[in-house]
């Protein structure tokens, strides 16, 4: 028997990866399963980046450590022309997905980290297998589940002589949440009076349901957030596995600690991924129509998801980006308990087990595990057939819904037929 790190030993596999195994597996048994558990693009690569990854399948070069020049700066001038962050080339790091550059950041840092109740499942396992701490900071559905500066200050005020790391995301996973300029404004002033480490992961920012980007807290407080993004979501190209990280100038002495990580872990991103995603964040009219086209069809599919929820008095957050919205049957908790469901997971697999809906549970995301709430993925639908159907009606409407996205249909009928059986 061999010893090995007990920190590492603890951790159980990726909630999301996990649920996206058995509905494959279930799947090839023959079983009909919505699927709300994964969070993939369900929209195809677009050409563009496509035939620039095909033009430098050959390059079988290492590039540098920390990235591709000409990538840095195009996404430098990315992120200052489409999300209003001033950024140089040198502010820019590149990695094989933004959830390496996160774990490789929790890496480097000391001290605890704050998580906002309603974040993403893998925050807490990478602080947890280097042996950190966080803490979970409440939020609530009357908020949709976004942090509030008295919950922050709070903390602080509490914990003043620790160093303090707090993860925003926005848009949200888990609850499809976007933090406004304003909401911001007052958690940048919390941190900056704190003194808090911001890491902003704006893996969505362009999945926004209302602008065609989300709003930054970088833009108010520059000197201590690290920004997170990458290719997954905005661009359909989670295969791909790129990211990239914006280091603050204030911290630039940072790039040789990430350098000499970096060059000791992965070494490189795969060249001809680095020249695709060139082409990706150079955002060209037709590349930028075919995004915003996406959000559109999203958006028409998670507001039809939120009506039919609450019209049964099933709790839902209120869907602005990304790719999900968080669900609660806390208004039938009565009825479920009595059926010898005590908790999220158990409901989940009663779900899964009778109503063949994939969701997962609240307790992945941070929430209490008697708290009846779910993560709902609303992607299981073939993204190319619906944006073509899309472009001919211009709406999504109940029809498109039934017709083109007959998993989002029939989960969301069976999740309400639960409700009425209870």
């Amino acid at each position: 028997m061999i010893r090995i790190n007990q920190h590492i030993q603890s951790l159980k596999p990726s909630a999301t990866l996990a649920i996206n195994q058995e509905v494959k597996r279930l799947r090839s048994q023959g079983e009909d399963i919505c699927h709300f558990g994964f969070g993939q693009s369900p929209f195809q690569i677009h050409d563009s980046i496509v035939n620039e990854l095909i033009a430098n399948a050959e390059n079988n070069k290492y590039l540098p450590t920390i990235g591709l020049e000409i990538l840095r700066e195009t996404i430098a001038s990315f992120l200052t022309n489409y999300q209003n962050i001033s950024s140089l080339p040198e502010d820019i790091l590149i990695g094989p997905g933004s959830k390496e550059l996160l774990y490789q950041t929790i890496l480097l840092l000391e001290g605890v980290v704050l998580i906002p109740k309603g974040s993403w499942v893998s925050y807490g396992p990478q602080i947890q297998s280097k042996g950190g701490d966080y803490v979970v900071l409440d939020t609530y559905l009357k908020n949709n589940f976004k942090l509030q500066p008295e919950e922050l200050k709070t903390y602080c005020e509490d914990n003043k002589d620790i160093q303090k790391s707090l993860i925003i995301n926005s848009p949200n996973n888990p609850t499809g949440a976007v933090y406004s300029e304003d909401e911001l404004k007052a958690l940048a002033d919390i941190c900056r009076a704190y003194d808090v480490i911001v890491l902003s992961d704006e893996i969505y920012s362009q999945v926004n349901f209302n602008e065609e980007s989300s709003p930054s807290i970088a833009t108010y407080y520059p000197e201590k957030t690290f920004i997170f993004g990458g290719l997954s979501k905005v661009f359909s190209a989670g295969g791909y596995r790129l990211g990239f990280l914006k280091l603050p100038k204030e911290l630039s002495y940072l790039h040789t600690t990430y350098r000499s990580l970096f060059s000791e872990t992965f070494s490189a991103v795969a060249s001809p991924v680095q020249y695709a995603a060139v082409e990706a964040f150079k955002m060209k009219s037709e590349l930028k129509e075919y995004v915003n086209l996406g959000s559109d069809i999203l958006k028409g599919v998670s507001n039809y998801v939120y009506t039919e929820l609450v019209k049964y008095k099933i709790d839902c957050t209120i869907p602005q980006g990304s790719f999900y919205v968080m669900i609660g049957f806390n208004n039938f908790k009565e009825k479920i308990n009595n059926l010898g469901i005590d908790t999220s997971s158990e409901l989940a697999n009663y779900l899964l087990k009778n109503y063949k809906v994939a969701l997962l549970p609240g307790s992945d995301f941070y929430f209490n595990e008697e708290d009846l709430f779910f993560r709902l993925a609303f992607v299981d639908f073939n993204g190319e057939d619906v944006m073509r159907h899309y472009k001919n009606q211009t709406t999504v409407d109940d029809n498109l819904i039934k017709t083109n996205c007959p998993n989002i249909f029939n989960g969301i009928k069976n999740l309400i037929e639960f409700t009425k059986t209870l």
